[in-house]
């Protein structure tokens, strides 16, 4: 018996002996072994993000458009006969009663100002035979200008008077206007890739700033739609599986395909009622390598 448990002593101790000559190695191998999976796991994506908001809701319509006056008068040559050359130039005021113009016929006939503001543009400044409607030069109030924009119809649908527009791009601050007409009647216009359209003329009322005039281009954002504290994602991240709205959410690393229901579009936001909170990370721009469960980076 005492040689059986010298026996299994001995054994323990050269056992222990190698362990700890070795160790070294077994530790090696345990790290190799835990390491393994992460070498056979699928590397994760490289994906684009944002993170789902919330806030006013805008469905925004942007069209260029062109400033005129809201009055414009042209003056015509009220008779045949010589006219004399017209001193006066476009952007000089003229008051109402103004005599702008003179035509030699049994006696000089007055062309007067119709009203007081600014004269646009001279038609005919030399002196010489006019005939009878012949135009003259053209007067209007700079003050009280309006924008006309033409707007494609499935959009114009959803404007009403009353909106509110922003006044962009004509080389100042921002301007504040409002929607004052739809026109009822739409009508044909060829874009400028030649494409066939049907259009709608906008008319929008503002307070001019100085150095504004008619015929600018201003480039309009016309609020057609407001819905207030509403979950806001990126178009760029929802799109159509079937008849459903679908987007992917990243949860723990990885991708989350998840349905949500949408309540508005625009071109850059979409109002979402179900299916993401305020917080969540959504992918844009997915392609076909997103799937659920991918891991993403």
């Amino acid at each position: 018996m005492e040689r059986i448990v010298n026996y299994l002593k001995t054994a323990l101790e050269t056992g222990l002996e190698y362990i700890k000559k070795r160790r070294w190695y077994f530790i090696s191998a345990a790290v190799v072994i835990l390491l393994l999976p992460a070498f056979f796991r699928d590397p994760a994506l490289p994906v684009e993000t944002s993170t789902v908001k919330r806030g006013i809701y805008e469905q925004i319509i942007e069209e260029e458009g062109i400033t005129q006056v809201k009055e414009n008068f042209t003056l015509y040559s009220p008779v045949n006969g010589i006219l004399r050359r017209i001193e006066r130039h476009a952007g000089d005021p003229v008051k109402k009663g103004d005599v702008v113009a003179l035509i030699d016929w049994d006696y000089a006939r007055k062309v007067t100002a119709p009203i007081t503001g600014t004269i646009l543009r001279i038609h005919r400044e030399s002196a010489g035979p006019v005939a009878m409607g012949s135009p003259l030069m053209d007067i209007g109030d700079t003050s009280q200008l309006e924008i006309i924009a033409e707007v494609l119809t499935q959009e114009a649908v959803a404007v009403r008077p009353g909106n509110a527009v922003t006044i962009e791009g004509w080389g100042g601050t921002p301007v504040a206007g409002t929607v004052r007409t739809v026109e009822p009647a739409a009508f044909k216009k060829i874009s400028s890739l030649g494409v066939e359209e049907q259009r709608v003329r906008v008319i929008v009322d503002f307070t001019p700033p100085e150095g504004m005039g008619e015929g600018f281009r201003v480039y309009l954002r016309i609020i057609a739609f407001q819905k207030p504290d509403s979950v806001l994602v990126p178009s760029a991240a929802i799109f159509r599986d079937g008849e459903d709205w679908v987007l992917f959410r990243v949860d723990g690393g990885k991708a989350r395909r998840t349905p949500v229901i949408v309540e508005h579009r625009s071109g850059t936001v979409v109002s979402v009622k179900e299916g993401v909170k305020e917080g969540d990370v959504v992918i844009l721009y997915p392609g076909e390598l997103i799937r659920d469960g991918v891991r993403v980076d």
